[in-house]
């Protein structure tokens, strides 16, 4: 399947979720996460959900974080649709977010943190495949970010289904996931 037909099959299947299916696949994901070794994550950068696009709910995840390990610091990412560029703030006293105008919770001021300090990022998605390679909304932010970011940072992504056989389309500038968390199982694929 090519990008374009997993992104119209992946919106359409999760328009039919309820807010109900949508927690309970939530919750699942946050079960998968408290598995991982978070040994040597000092800096995590984690995606607000847009609720209206039903995505998986990252707040059960930051709430767990920030109970369970408060030592980990926690990034948000700020979107710049000038150059489909993110910028990234750290969760501190100082961080203000608000929902933008289309729907993205994100940071409108705070302090920034240089992407080079992250160790892990949760990425939004829509699909992925067995090899770990994932189909977005369409805009690249997350492929472009990722070039900022150490060699040896993390890239997990959130899905709420299991990954396709494979996607395509892939083109150069598609970054391959470190592993994938859905609600049934880590997907593990490279830097293990």
């Amino acid at each position: 399947m090519t990008k374009t037909e997993i992104r119209k099959f992946y919106i359409a299947k999760r328009n039919q979720l309820s807010r109900v299916e949508c927690e309970e696949l939530s919750y699942g994901i946050l079960r998968q996460f408290q598995q991982l070794d978070l040994a040597g994550v000092e800096y995590l950068h984690l995606f607000l959900p847009i609720d209206q696009r039903k995505e998986p709910d990252t707040r059960l995840i930051r709430d767990w974080l920030k109970t369970t390990y408060p030592q980990i610091k926690l990034v948000y990412p700020k979107t710049n649709f000038a150059d489909f560029s993110m910028e990234c703030y750290l969760d501190d006293e100082v961080l203000e977010i608000e929902v933008n105008a289309i729907g993205i919770p994100e940071p409108v001021s705070g302090n920034l943190l240089d992407p080079a300090l992250i160790d892990m990022v949760l990425v939004p998605l829509l699909a992925f495949d067995k090899r770990g390679y994932r189909v977005g909304y369409g805009k690249g932010f997350y492929d472009r970010f990722t070039t900022n970011c150490r060699p040896d940072a993390k890239f997990i992504g959130l899905s709420f289904w299991p990954p396709v056989d494979l996607i395509d389309d892939l083109n150069e500038y598609d970054q391959q996931l470190t592993g994938c968390i859905t609600p049934e199982q880590y997907w593990a694929f490279k830097n293990q």
